[in-house]
């Protein structure tokens, strides 16, 4: 059985590249909100037309490069994703709730991504649990899988509002509004991408504990691999 442990170590690294990014994307945002500060308080005149494009090029680019690092970890994500499903369903064919096709579908679809992918992936840790049940078995990550799933959804929330706003607003006041908003969303993702991380790694070892497992020595002295 293809544990992914080449995906998931793939997912991990695109995941930090992508906090990278977001950081870069504060340090910008942060650039633009001072700007469109003076531009409030003392006039447009106090700005120097190459600064103001020197300050809209970088948070201009920050964008860019957080869209395609978003779009490599999502593709690779859901390569890994799927990839545990499908074993899951080889370790527990009846314990998932939902059917296969929702595994990317899950991600695109208006409404049901709010929760089907949570729910895929506490399906998978559990079936990935090492049976029988043992009292050093490892078990599904439900707190952490709640934690990563509030995050994510939080952040995109409030990125999908801040790019609501930023379609109306020309003024300093409400520009500073998006770019704070915009900010804080860059924030959550970062939180959200570290709690992704520990939900790859911790589901990915149950996986390789679940597939090496003889049966007859403890999980504790089961072959465990390090993603």
């Amino acid at each position: 059985m293809p544990v992914p442990t080449g995906l998931a170590t793939a997912t991990c690294v695109l995941l930090g590249l992508a906090m990278v990014a977001d950081v870069f994307a504060i340090v910008t945002g942060a650039q633009y909100y001072s700007l469109w500060s003076r531009v409030g308080e003392e006039g447009l005149h106090t700005v120097g037309l190459e600064e103001a494009e020197g300050v809209e090029r970088l948070y201009s680019l920050a964008g860019v490069i957080q869209t395609v690092t978003f779009l490599m970890c999502a593709i690779v994500f859901i390569l890994w994703f799927r990839q545990m499903r499908e074993n899951a369903e080889l370790f527990a064919p009846d314990a998932h709730r939902k059917a296969r096709h929702w595994v990317v579908w899950g991600w695109i679809l208006p409404v049901v991504s709010l929760w089907f992918p949570r729910r895929i992936a506490l399906d998978i840790g559990t079936a990935s649990e090492l049976r029988p049940s043992l009292p050093d078995a490892p078990r599904t990550p439900v707190t952490l899988v709640n934690a990563w799933w509030t995050v994510w959804i939080c952040d995109t929330t409030l990125s999908n509002l801040a790019a609501q706003f930023a379609r109306r607003v020309e003024e300093a006041g409400p520009v500073k509004a998006v770019v704070g908003l915009t900010m804080a969303a860059d924030l959550l993702d970062i939180a959200a991408g570290v709690l992704a991380i520990l939900v790859v790694r911790r589901l990915t070892r149950m996986q390789l504990r679940r597939a090496t497992w003889t049966g007859h020595d403890s999980p504790a002295e089961a072959s465990e691999q390090h993603v």
